[in-house]
């Protein structure tokens, strides 16, 4: 029998539980705690499923998953309505072989998942932060090595956890990133913003808790998918601020935004209606008033809604009257702030295109007046001289002054399209981009024959452009680099197309542009501090930049003591 020189690793089961539980062990931080026990829990148990809770206060946030199918990753539950809060309260291990056979198991929010059995176990188990479940997708008892495993990951991420100096109690610090995904979306932090600015809005709520005798209420955006604070009173710690959410299921906001009508009851443990109802069972509540927020336009937008856990006089006229007059009132102030909002962006519309009027004219005006003059000196001198020697220079100089005056309304032109007719049209089609940007350079060298510009192409395939809009587009941008740089350095041209668009860059020597110049440089009317001569009406690189966006794509600037070079970007060809 031959000897071994190195003994062999086995990847036992219990050799499996070391590793992860070392590695847990050895995390810095919680979200380090996180990532492990997700990519090492579901093999270890044998599960379908696993989740980290992490506890919030009086909630349990569900902060990852890794299972067969989505449970409720980002989702937020009081911890006395869910099994991980049980879990956590009572700082032991609890087992669900059927979730349809335990009162501790909400099976309206189970009802779209494919759970039918759970184990979960506490972190820290004498002050719990957090919870580990796993979750099998037909009814089952776990053995004692899936249980001993699961409290095995979850001692491991309790000694990382002291380690990284979380005490009892101190609310879990988490990343930037998964901060941010606590946060509502921008269109919901808009509706937050909005509420704010509703001055009554304190008012409201105080006086709505004051009547009914309630210790919450709350002005909630609610949406087919999603039911989030916008503001709300607590005076029995509820827990929930502006921004927070509850799971859309779980509410009975839910059903008001199908039926838009309130719904009101003094004690849900009487009420035939919602004495067995899901929703005062998961928040324990017994006693609850909610009003539909109806927009002017018909629309449903939220509720305004005050609970209790303690019975209260509310399913009466005057309440229910003054919560409907409050709605509406929050109603009406939303769609005046939206009225407001849309004044205010048509006078900003009016305003912009007043002034581009008057710059439109004073600069048309100042940039004709030269080449018109030329025109004008050369015809007085053809009809004073007749035809002489110098009358071919004479009218060179009258068609090129002519050939300036067409640029200059073809520019106009082209402004008048983007600013005033929703964008540049293209015609697109397959064409060759090199000989396109080699006829734009031999164009420019003819116009200035001391300067070099050289070209480093890579474009293989054709590309699918407008020719002479993308022409007209390098134009713009070699002539500025012509313009602007220096004339003892040549102007580069290069360009490339690979899997993540067409780029093509035009790179010119001189000094830095300053920050500020920058940020204008793609406004109208605009030139640059060290324009040459200040011929032309400050819209080249305005009509570049729009005819870069009817690509699909864009046109940025980097500037420093070296040089300047701007860079065209388009999408490749769906």
């Amino acid at each position: 029998m031959a000897l071994l020189d190195h003994p062999a690793t086995f990847n036992t089961p219990l050799a499996s539980l070391t590793r992860a539980t070392s590695a847990i062990s050895r995390a810095r931080t919680f979200d380090d705690v996180v990532a492990t026990i997700r990519a090492s829990a579901r093999s270890l148990v044998g599960c379908e499923g696993i989740t980290v809770v992490r506890r919030e206060g009086d909630f349990c946030h569900y902060v990852e998953e890794d299972a067969i199918g989505p449970m409720w990753k980002g989702e937020k539950f009081p911890a006395s309505a869910c099994i991980s809060g049980w879990s956590m309260i009572n700082r032991q291990t609890v087992v669900v072989p059927d979730v349809r056979q335990d009162d501790r198991i909400p099976l309206e929010l189970y009802a779209g998942t494919f759970v039918r059995a759970v184990a979960m176990v506490p972190i820290l188990q004498e002050e719990p932060v957090g919870a580990i479940g796993a979750y099998w997708s037909q009814p089952y008892e776990p053995t004692r090595w899936e249980v001993e495993t699961l409290e095995a990951l979850a001692e491991a991420a309790a000694t990382a956890i002291e380690n990284i100096g979380f005490a009892a109690g101190v609310k879990l610090e988490t990343t930037a990133a998964s901060a941010s995904s606590d946060l509502p979306s921008v269109d919901h932090r808009a509706d937050i913003e909005a509420i704010a600015g509703i001055a009554a809005v304190p008012t409201m709520l105080d006086v709505a808790l004051r009547m009914t005798k309630m210790g919450f209420a709350a002005i909630a955006r609610v949406t087919e998918t999603r039911w989030i604070t916008c503001s709300s009173l607590d005076h029995v710690g509820f827990g929930l601020k502006p921004g927070d959410e509850l799971p859309i299921e779980s509410t009975l906001c839910n059903e008001i935004r199908d039926h838009r009508q309130p719904i009101v009851f003094d004690d849900a443990t009487v009420d035939d209606r919602y004495s067995d109802h899901h929703t005062p069972r998961i928040y324990g509540l017994r006693s609850y008033i909610s009003m539909p927020i109806i927009r002017a336009d018909g629309s449903f937008w939220g509720t305004l809604c005050a609970i209790d856990p303690n019975p209260a006089k509310v399913d009466n006229p005057q309440v229910i009257g003054t919560f409907k007059l409050f709605a509406e009132l929050i109603a009406h102030h939303l769609d005046a702030a939206d009225r407001l909002r849309a004044t205010e962006a048509s006078l900003d519309r009016e305003r912009e295109l007043s002034e581009l009027r008057e710059q439109f004219i004073a600069v048309l005006g100042h940039d004709l007046r030269n080449p018109l003059a030329a025109v004008d000196a050369g015809t007085n001198r053809l009809l004073k001289e007749g035809w002489t020697d110098r009358s071919p220079l004479v009218l060179n100089l009258m068609k090129a002054s002519i050939s300036r005056m067409t640029g200059l309304v073809d520019n106009i032109m082209d402004l008048a399209r983007a600013r005033l007719g929703g964008g540049i049209s293209l015609d697109l089609k397959e064409d060759d981009l090199v000989q396109t940007l080699e006829i734009v350079a031999d164009e420019i060298r003819s116009a200035h024959p001391g300067r070099a510009i050289h070209l480093e192409l890579d474009f293989p395939q054709p590309a699918v452009i407008d020719r002479p809009r993308i022409a007209q587009l390098f134009s713009n941008l070699v002539s500025n680099a012509v313009t602007h740089g220096l004339e003892d350095h040549p102007v580069r041209i290069t360009g490339r197309n690979g899997p993540d668009g067409l780029e093509v860059s035009v790179h010119n020597a001189g000094t830095a542009i300053p920050k500020d110049d920058i940020e204008k440089l793609f406004m109208p009317f605009k030139r640059g501090a060290a324009s040459r001569g200040g011929q032309g009406l400050g819209l080249g690189l305005y009509i570049a930049l729009e005819i870069a966006k009817a690509h699909g794509g864009t046109i940025d600037v980097s500037s420093d003591d070296i040089g300047t070079c701007f860079t065209f970007w388009m999408p490749p060809a769906s």
